[in-house]
């Protein structure tokens, strides 16, 4: 399915009916297929939303515009043109960050937010973004290089069998590649993400501006579920983060998943689908309070 975002042309899945919706945004470079492991079981109790930024997945290519301010269009294009009243928000990555700017733009329909080791303190310079530049900008020189010969999928999944896991997944010690870590199934869905994306959208994280405008002073009222990577794994949303966070938005559950780098759901399916579960019957209509 598709939308139109004031000429940007914007791919989302639309799966089952239930409330409150869930809309699932994935993390830069990737798309709405990182999500596709998960939709059949919340599209059991839920209307199932997952959506391609723009540069992303089957989503337009948009240079120029691959900043923050940017992507929250997107996400309020799809609010407004399917009409939704109510939406639980899963965003990994950016797309936490995106989550939490809809929450805090349009606060009557984020009925819960569930962030995935969102880069919300990502200053550029920042201690924390630094040793994410340069995986960044091999990210898009790979891009570059594959997408201008036309290389088949199968080349860009056997390149990420040969990429050494950046950290965890239960039991995996850090070590293998990124294909061992993945499976076939989540590595296919990385390799299709590589394939279709503008290199493009890598560069205003290179230079520190793609998060520029995030407000981390303003509280939302929705429930809030922040998981964090294991601190041995690099992550994008630290202790002291949380600790941040926190102080503004007191309500807001924050855990730490151990063994698990930045690549949480991918890496730990099971425990992910566990903790969505019980954060979607918190926010549930007949157990809000109010």
């Amino acid at each position: 399915m598709h939308l139109d975002n004031n000429g940007v042309e914007l791919a989302y899945d639309d799966d089952s009916t239930g409330a409150p919706p869930v809309l699932f945004l994935h993390g830069l470079g990737e798309a709405r297929s990182t999500w596709q492991p998960f939709l059949p079981a919340v599209a059991r109790a839920h209307r199932s939303l997952a959506l391609d930024f723009r540069g992303h997945g089957e989503s337009a290519h948009a240079p120029g515009t691959y900043f923050l301010e940017h992507y929250v269009s997107d996400g309020l294009a799809l609010f407004d043109q399917l009409s939704l009243d109510t939406v639980v928000v899963v965003g990994h990555s950016l797309g936490g960050v995106v989550g939490l700017t809809l929450a805090q733009r349009r606060p009557e329909l984020v009925a819960g937010l569930l962030l995935e080791d969102p880069p919300l303190y990502w200053d550029e310079g920042s201690a924390e973004a630094r040793p994410a530049v340069p995986f960044f900008s091999l990210l898009r020189e790979f891009t570059q290089s594959m997408q201008a010969r036309q290389a088949p999928l199968e080349e860009y999944e056997r390149t990420l069998a040969a990429v050494p896991s950046r950290g965890g997944g239960a039991g995996s010690g850090g070590t293998g590649s990124m294909a061992d870590l993945l499976g076939p199934e989540r590595t296919r869905a990385l390799a299709l993400g590589l394939a279709r994306l503008d290199p493009d959208v890598f560069l205003p994280a290179l230079d520190g501006t793609g998060l520029r405008g995030v407000r981390r002073d303003v509280a939302v009222a929705c429930p809030v579920l922040v998981l964090r990577a294991d601190p041995a794994f690099s992550p994008a949303f630290s202790e002291a983060h949380a600790a941040s966070f926190q102080a503004v938005n007191p309500h807001a559950t924050v855990k730490m998943v151990p063994g698990a780098s930045h690549l949480l759901h991918d890496e730990q399916p099971d425990r992910f689908l566990t903790e969505l579960e019980s954060f979607l019957v918190e926010v549930e209509p007949d157990n809000s309070s109010g």
